[in-house]
Order: structure tokens, then C-alpha cells, then sequence
């Protein structure tokens, strides 16, 4: 029997997932190379001009794919105000008129908990007689082991990238673990990686942890995780000499549509119980929502940086960014944010310059606070 070829878009580290979920039901995994100018150029040109970025960048790895053959496209789907609800839809539709023939299959995750991802996952499988429950349980846990996975290589690699001796060893160690991480699909094996992983970055020789720059990255999730959609933001922060904190995640994304992250949930609260300066009382969309309460969080925990990621045009995340910037304005939290959104047109020279300016601020801000001099 012909093995499905299924692709799905890319986005950063999580394509060892995605990847678990198409070749847990028996079907091909095309994976897309990572985002870059080449691939980019046929999404640019197809996408209405003022759509999300990440439309884009993933219109164009769908083109990518089906240009090699692939015939199958797996791509999520959300309801609510964010315009993510109609990527699909649309790119659908603007690959038909381009005259490619394929089939688009979707799964709508507004709720986990309803199931719907079940028929998609029996919709990837070629031989309908092998589909059964524990195919389904054994597939989903092993991608849920390895969404955390991703999710502890990223944290690790956040938090020892500034204090590394050998520049760039941060980096090969978490290539390094990612690729482990894709080649073990037992429970067992998944199992020792969380400790293994641990371990490696551990080992990684390190410069005493004394006056580091505490940065906390949070904002629209395909931007924040995916290192050629945000210029690497995260890399160029940690090599800069701050010590960066990120929640944000595939697994966290994942569990909350679970109804089961009570982290996100403590965020929610963060944001209602200020809603007389501001403070959002549901989600509008994107991650604005939980951005609110990422900066609150930040605040009174006494981090020193707060950097906000988003598609430009996305109002959502507009919209936090206008909340942060008066709570700040006002003095009402203390701590300095910085804004970054990105598009085709972002350059690269002029990202890094916004970047360094706004790291020497906080470190001269944190020298005078050191002193006793406070905040004019």
C-alpha cells in the first residue's frame, strides 16, 4: 500500500513533533527545510500584502512541499478573532488557483478536549483496518513527550546560552538534543532524554553567574519560536549577555487547549484582576492575553527586560503592546520593554541595532540601580 506524504508547516524546533504525529499513523513525514529567503519568495508572492507573516512563511513551505511531489497538507486551525482561524481557508484556496492538486487536512484545536484531532489523525493513517485507540494513544503520548522535550531544550538553552565559555556551544548542544529527541520513539528512551538532555547543558562550561541581565521573551507563538521568522532573537539576546526566560511553547500551546495549564491560567488571572488600568478579561486573540500577564509576572518578579515578538499588522498583539507601553509610561510597573514586530521587511542591520541599544540600556539601568540611583 502507497504511504500518505504528508507536510506541515515549520516552525522552529517542534517539526520532531509534528513529525511524530504523521509517521505515528503509518503515513510519510515530507519535512520542510528550515525557513529561509528562498523558500519564502513564492508565500510572499502569493499572500495578500497585509496579511500575518506567518502566513506567509508557512504558504511557503507548503509550496515548497508540493512542488516536491508531497500531496497531502496538514495545517491547524483555531476559532475566536485571531486571523489564524483562516489560514487554512485560504491558502487552501490560493493553491488551487495556482493550480497545484493536493489534499488539505485540518485540525481545529479551539478545544482539544472535543476530539476532533482523533479524525484527523485516522484520516493520515493508509490502512484504516491497523487504526485503533492505542494507535491513537501511543501516537499523541509520544508527541506530548517530545513537545516537552522541545519545550525543556528551549528553556535550557535560553537560560545558559550568556554564560557560555566556548561561543556557540549552546547551539550545537541543543541541535544536538533535538536530533535525539527525533530519532528515540519509545516511551523508555523519551523517558532517560529529559534527564540526559539536562545533563548536557549542565556540562556545558560556564563563566560564574553573577550580574547577568534577566530577559523574559514572550509574544505571538510562530514568531517567538521560529528562529528565521524573529532573526534568531533569542540566540542574539543570550550572546548579548542576557539570561532569557520563555515560556511560551508547543507543549504549553498544547496542554492549555487541554483546559490543563494552570500557568496560562494564572496569567489570565494576572491580566482580570488589573482591569482598571487596562488589564484584558479574555482572550482577543493571538497571545495578547497571556503577554498581559507574562509582563506582570516579569514585574514583580524583578526581571530587568521584557521583549515582545508579533507578525506586524497582528492588532491583538498591537493592542498588549499599547497596554505594556502606558503601564510602563505611567510608572505603574517597573520594567523596561521592548517591541518587536516582524515582517518581510525587517531588516536584519537594523533589528540588531534596536536590539544592542535596548540591552546597554538595561544594563546601564541596572548598574544605577546597583548604586542606589533610581529610576528618573
Amino acid at each position: 500500500m502507497m504511504r500518505l506524504k504528508v507536510t506541515f508547516p515549520h516552525m522552529g524546533y517542534n517539526w520532531v513533533c509534528f513529525k511524530t504525529l504523521v509517521e505515528g499513523m503509518g503515513a510519510e513525514a515530507f519535512l520542510p527545510d528550515y525557513n529561509n529567503v528562498k523558500q519564502l519568495d513564492p508565500g510572499l508572492k502569493h499572500s495578500p500584502e497585509w496579511i500575518c507573516f506567518p502566513f506567509k512563511v508557512t504558504l511557503g513551505n507548503f509550496i515548497a512541499a508540493l512542488e516536491d511531489g508531497c500531496k497531502v497538507i496538514a495545517m491547524a486551525t483555531d476559532c475566536g478573532p485571531c486571523r489564524f482561524g483562516f489560514y487554512y481557508a485560504v491558502q487552501e484556496r490560493i493553491l488551487r488557483d495556482l493550480g497545484y492538486d493536493f489534499e488539505m487536512k485540518y485540525l481545529p484545536q479551539g478545544d482539544l478536549l472535543t476530539f476532533e484531532w482523533v479524525d484527523l489523525l485516522k484520516s493520515l493513517c493508509p490502512d484504516k483496518s491497523l487504526f485503533n485507540n492505542y494507535l491513537v494513544f501511543r501516537t499523541a503520548r509520544l508527541f506530548l513527550m517530545k513537545c516537552q522535550l522541545v519545550q525543556d531544550i528551549e528553556k535550557y538553552e535560553g537560560l545558559t546560552r550568556c554564560y557560555e565559555i566556548n561561543p556557540g556551544e549552546t547551539t550545537q548542544i541543543a541541535k544536538k538534543c533535538v536530533q535525539m529527541v527525533d530519532a528515540a520513539n519509545r516511551y523508555y528512551k523519551l523517558r532517560q532524554l529529559r534527564s540526559r538532555i539536562r545533563r548536557m547543558f549542565r556540562e556545558i562550561p560556564q563563566r560564574k553567574r553573577n550580574g547577568t541581565l534577566k530577559v523574559g521573551l514572550t509574544g505571538e507563538i510562530h514568531v517567538t519560536l521560529d528562529p528565521f521568522t524573529n532573526h534568531d532573537i533569542k540566540r542574539k539576546l543570550g550572546e548579548l549577555g542576557c539570561e532569557v526566560h520563555m515560556d511560551l511553547s508547543l507543549y504549553d500551546w498544547i496542554v492549555h487547549k487541554f483546559h490543563l495549564n494552570f500557568h496560562r491560567k494564572y496569567l489570565e488571572y494576572l491580566s482580570k484582576t488589573h482591569k482598571k488600568i487596562g488589564g484584558l478579561q479574555m482572550d482577543i486573540g493571538g497571545e495578547a492575553y497571556w503577554v498581559l500577564g507574562e509582563y506582570i509576572n516579569w514585574a514583580k518578579r524583578g526581571f530587568d527586560g521584557f521583549v515582545h515578538t508579533y507578525p506586524f499588522t497582528c492588532m491583538p498583539e498591537i493592542t498588549a503592546k499599547s497596554i505594556i507601553t502606558k503601564w510602563y509610561g505611567d510608572r505603574i510597573f517597573d520594567l523596561p520593554p521592548a517591541f518587536f514586530p516582524f515582517d518581510e521587511h525587517a531588516g536584519e542591520a537594523g533589528f540588531v541595532t534596536r536590539l544592542e541599544a535596548y540591552v546597554e540600556l538595561l544594563k546601564t539601568r541596572k548598574e544605577k540601580m546597583k548604586n542606589g540611583t533610581r529610576r528618573n
